[in-house]
């Protein structure tokens, strides 16, 4: 019986030896390390795979082979004809999922300044008196009052059309470059703001039926008239 009991005791203790020695290189093969592309500095949207390159924006790392996700690109030639579908960040991976065909495109600035896919961009040119002395700027919002006639004095009353519209864009300006760091030193001057240029050319985010009433709205004789909201009744959805 003890001689019995001294074999088991053997088997066992192999047993968890075997099984102590398997975790343990299981555990080494997760922590072992993999070379990866990651960016070394945020890359805007539309970047193509040769700026990447050329610019040095990405760069081989020693990564945990666990910590790779599916995807990763694993030579810089898989870049070549590709641009960045969206904004990568600093020490993100690089992986196929991030990038379009330059055919496809990934969209202009307007495009790319509307918020949902619901939602459209419309221009219409406004002149000083209509459009708040041409004072509007990208991000503001605005109330536009349209004509109407008034058969009892055979006259013309304004009512309002459409309330809390976004400006989208100023001219050429949209409210994502309104929205980058201003210069610093002398080349800033904050308390007097040059105007847009083509301050009168204004582009709308609205909804397509929407943007159908404004066109509609403005033109011909008809024109519109705008009313510049302050930012506290901006409503909390930043429509």
């Amino acid at each position: 019986m003890a001689a019995a009991a001294i074999v088991l005791a053997l088997v066992a203790g192999i047993g968890v030896y075997m099984y102590a020695s398997g975790a343990d290189n299981r555990a080494q093969e997760n922590a072992s390390f993999v070379t990866a592309f990651v960016a070394n500095a945020d890359i805007a949207k539309g970047t193509t795979g040769d700026e990447l390159v050329q610019a040095g924006l990405i760069t081989q790392e020693k990564v945990a082979k666990g910590s790779v996700p599916p995807g990763m690109i694993t030579s810089l030639d898989q870049l070549a004809e590709l641009q960045t579908a969206g904004p990568i960040s600093t020490k993100q991976f690089i992986t196929a999922g991030s990038f379009v065909s330059t055919k496809d495109g990934a969209g202009g600035a307007f495009s790319n300044s509307i918020e949902a896919e619901d939602l459209v961009a419309v221009t219409v040119t406004v002149d000083a008196d209509r459009g708040v002395a041409n004072q509007i700027t990208p991000g503001d919002h605005v109330d536009i009052a349209v004509p109407t006639q008034n058969t009892e004095t055979a006259g013309v009353t304004y009512d309002y059309m459409l309330s809390d519209v976004k400006v989208l864009a100023v001219g050429a300006s949209t409210t994502t470059q309104a929205a980058a760091p201003a210069p610093e030193g002398d080349a800033a001057d904050a308390s007097a703001p040059p105007a847009p240029q083509n301050s009168g050319v204004l582009t709308f985010e609205v909804t397509k039926a929407d943007a159908l009433r404004i066109i509609s709205a403005n033109s011909g004789s008809s024109k519109i008239y705008l009313v510049l909201l302050p930012p506290s009744t901006v409503s909390a959805a930043g429509k």
